[in-house]
């Protein structure tokens, strides 16, 4: 069998419509709710799509030679980004709203199970001896499967920028709408927590 070669990261970004931000023609809640913020931030989710090989090696010395066995799995999954909900917060002073809001994070990374039939797997052994690949094996695949596009997307900071941008400008736009709904212009300033428990203030003044 040829060398299975790495099928290259699809990302797409999934952004859903919401009445909160208020498309045209339908009503916009006249007071700012901290549960639709949240609600907005779930609907902000930045979604990845993976296709991929994922492959294990088992090796093992019989007597005088080295034996080996490979599995290879081809996979689809799916990685989500967006921010923490339970660590979002809002404050308002007169027309100053600031949003406190954690970084973009991972929040979930899956393999999807229904992309994977027998068609996925692909075994080789070499050597006298050598082990047959079992199901404890499969299921260790999968999981080193997991735990690659967890890193990949992890060291991509390009992705977690989009997705910290996209949760503060559909939030800003609620703002906005609701003052627009109330005869008030709101000018809505973010306070990022890092890590470290140092907080950023990002302050945008555009017009949208």
């Amino acid at each position: 069998m040829k060398k299975l070669k790495k099928i290259v990261v699809l990302c797409l970004a999934v952004i859903m419509l919401f009445t909160a931000c208020g498309k045209k023609g339908e009503e916009v809640t006249k007071e700012l709710s901290i549960t639709q913020m949240q609600t907005i931030c779930e609907l902000a989710t930045l979604k990845c799509y993976y296709h991929n090989v994922a492959k294990l090696t088992k090796e093992k010395e019989v007597l005088w030679w080295d034996t080996s066995a490979e599995l290879w799995i081809e996979y689809s999954g799916i990685v989500k980004l967006g921010v923490d909900i339970a660590n979002l917060d809002m404050q308002v002073d007169g027309d100053q709203v600031t949003i406190t809001m954690p970084k973009a994070e991972v929040l979930s990374c899956q393999v999807d199970h229904t992309s994977l039939n027998e068609d996925s797997y692909y075994t080789t052994r070499e050597g006298l001896g050598a082990e047959k690949i079992n199901a404890d094996d499969q299921t260790e695949a999968i999981k080193t499967a997991q735990e690659n596009m967890l890193e990949n997307v992890q060291s991509d900071e390009s992705l977690l920028q989009q997705a910290q941008q996209r949760a503060q400008e559909l939030l800003e736009q609620y703002v906005k709408n609701v003052g627009d709904a109330m005869g008030k212009t709101y000018e809505v300033s973010f306070v990022i927590a890092d890590e470290a428990g140092t907080n950023t203030v990002s302050t945008d003044e555009s017009d949208n």
